[in-house]
């Protein structure tokens, strides 16, 4: 075995039995719902998956069995590491038992093997996948057959049309539940897009639609990310709701132009980003609709210092007073803990990924 080839692994079980007898040495309780399988590739994001892990343990107590490759290193590893986190103080205090692994080379095909012992029995399993799913990934092929549910980021994806196709044919598949935490960052605007759009005039209106304009954030620090997913996910949310059928796709510098027919012509939706360092990376900033009938303008701008979203509408005849809604959904970060407990994909989901997948869209 080389400098560039070793393994180093402790004895996991006995490292868990020392654990309890630590920890319960000091009042505190073992505590878990559910086990947490996270995948990760060895990034610049990696820290913030740590506070992520630390958000969800906080709320839910469960057993995290943290995986983290590097897929860039020439060297072959596996090497693991036994740790706790503490939930509360003094006689309330929680602890659960964290796994890390961490690899490199031909030695991830052996960590689905490692991880199988310390699922908890009779427990959910819950697997987070943070990297591009549709390329081949033993440790996801694997794993999948064990969890209850997969939660992806779609960030991972360089390829948004190819990932459209691999998630719409696990919902097919129907043995594993998907859940998508992009998708659940869209339902604040598409709940307001609901209350706005609720007579027959209005949704008319929209239907008839000839121009759309998405903002959405991308400041520096988003590079090597797909800042537009968000955008993407909600235009083609909003043409798979209203028949709208995709026939061109333009990109250029981070604008992207998409060209759909509908029964009253052709329509265009741009996506263009803006830099707002208040707000997370993906965020929509704004939406700018122009319609034909009654040549309609309708006007969504979000407040960058809060969750409010000022509206106005005018038209060729009059022009209505602003009004404001709030943005519900979850502070970022927060949507992991969303897509555990409740199911948030459904047809709609699978409408815009069937949209999604006539898309040309790569990174």
């Amino acid at each position: 075995m080389t400098a560039t080839d070793y393994l180093q692994l402790s004895n996991i079980s006995e490292e868990l039995a020392h654990l309890w007898d630590t920890e319960l040495g000091r009042n505190k309780i073992r505590a878990c719902l559910f086990t947490l399988i996270i995948y990760t590739q060895k990034t610049e994001k990696i820290a913030s998956y740590g506070e992520l892990i630390k958000k969800v343990i906080g709320k839910f107590p469960c057993r995290i069995l943290w995986i983290i490759e590097d897929v860039h290193s020439d060297e072959r590893y596996l090497k693991t590491e036994v740790s706790s986190q503490t939930i509360g103080e003094g006689d309330l205090s929680l602890f659960c038992e964290q796994i890390k692994i961490e690899t490199a080379g031909d030695y991830r095909e052996r960590v689905p093997y490692l991880l199988l012992p310390y699922l908890v029995p009779d427990l959910p399993i819950y697997l987070f996948w943070t990297a591009d799913p549709t390329g081949e990934n033993v440790i996801l092929s694997r794993l999948q057959p064990y969890a209850h549910r997969i939660i992806f980021d779609s960030e991972g994806a360089a390829d948004i049309q190819a990932f459209s196709h691999t998630i719409l044919k696990l919902v097919g598949d129907n043995k594993t539940g998907v859940t998508d935490l992009n998708w659940i960052s869209t339902w604040g605007w598409r709940n307001i897009f609901r209350s706005v759009f609720n007579s027959r005039d209005t949704v008319d209106q929209l239907i008839q639609s000839n121009r759309l304009r998405i903002t959405y954030n991308k400041n520096p620090s988003s590079q090597g990310y797909l800042g537009e997913i968000r955008a993407a996910y909600f235009q083609a949310w909003l043409a798979s709701q209203l028949n709208w059928k995709f026939t061109h796709f333009e990109h250029e510098e981070g604008n992207y132009r998409l060209a759909y027919h509908r029964a009253m012509g052709d329509l265009a939706i741009h996506l263009a980003p803006v830099e707002q360092k208040e707000l997370p990376i993906g965020a929509i900033l704004s939406i700018e609709i122009e319609s034909s009938l009654k040549k309609g303008h309708y006007i969504f701008k979000r407040h960058p210092e809060s969750r409010q979203v000022y509206i106005q509408y005018s038209d060729a005849n009059h022009c209505d007073l602003p009004y404001c809604f709030y943005l519900g959904g979850f502070a970022a970060g927060q949507e992991i803990l969303e897509e555990i407990f409740y199911e948030t994909t459904g047809e709609h989901y699978k409408n815009m990924l069937q949209t999604l997948s006539q898309i040309p869209w790569k990174h």
